[in-house]
């Protein structure tokens, strides 16, 4: 399905029945790498899985790519869905437009799960970014050459260049945050644990052996965390 939103064309699917569930997916990829999650979750609530801008079926655009404009995004096709409150699952890249979209309309947002989430471009390991500015200087040379190379390039530069989210306005988000990370995870488990003493009511959870491809490593395992997060009773927290 697409809809035209925020001045861009967006590719999402939706699945199942129940409350809203917004799936949002990393950093090049499409909302195809999270077939697990849509799998799982569709049993017990309404699934919107989208491509981000940019990514998968969904417009690139004119303006330049960032989390601001692709949280907003994401908010305008909700809009278009008469969708209200909702829940989200946000890996990687995913779990920082989730944070932008908590910083935008904070009362909106019922509950909110990352994974594998940082809040400033920083804290990504250094060992990890080598092979970020690799690919972007070689999707740079290209880029004139090829649209394809355009969208890489836009891509990788959100890795290497944002995000850039202020303490004071992660302090802004009132939703209940649970932030997963994998014990071996590009994020520091002290960052992370940072990003959640900020936030009004965060939680955090390192999966053992984990790694920043949790998704897929150790699915079952995030099913069950998720999942008896999303259970807790909201009003309590």
């Amino acid at each position: 399905m697409k809809a035209y939103v925020n001045g861009v064309e967006l590719s999402y699917r939706v699945y199942g029945s129940g409350e809203p569930l917004v799936l949002l997916h990393g950093n090049g990829q499409s909302h195809g790498a999270l077939k697990r999650q849509i799998d799982f979750f569709r049993k017990n609530y309404q699934v919107i899985a989208v491509d981000s801008r940019g990514h998968g079926k969904s417009e690139l655009g004119f303006c330049p790519l960032d989390f601001q404009v692709m949280a907003l995004d994401i908010l305008c096709l909700l809009d278009f869905l008469k969708i209200n409150m909702y829940r989200v699952i946000g890996y990687s890249d995913g779990g920082i437009i989730a944070l932008e979209m908590a910083m935008y309309q904070p009362k909106r947002q019922k509950q909110m799960v990352v994974i594998g989430t940082n809040y400033d471009a920083s804290q990504i390991r250094w060992w990890a970014n080598i092979f970020s500015f690799g690919a972007y200087l070689f999707s740079f040379l290209l880029a004139p050459l090829s649209f394809f190379f355009r969208r890489v390039k836009a891509q990788i530069g959100l890795m290497i260049f944002h995000p850039h989210i202020k303490e004071a306005d992660l302090a802004r988000i009132s939703a209940p945050m649970l932030a997963i990370i994998g014990e071996y995870d590009v994020i520091s488990k002290a960052d992370t644990r940072k990003m959640v003493d900020l936030v009004q009511r965060g939680e955090m959870t390192v999966i053992h052996n984990g790694t920043h491809f949790l998704i897929r490593q150790k699915p079952r395992e995030l099913h069950t965390i998720i999942a008896a997060f999303f259970d807790e009773d909201v009003t309590q927290m």
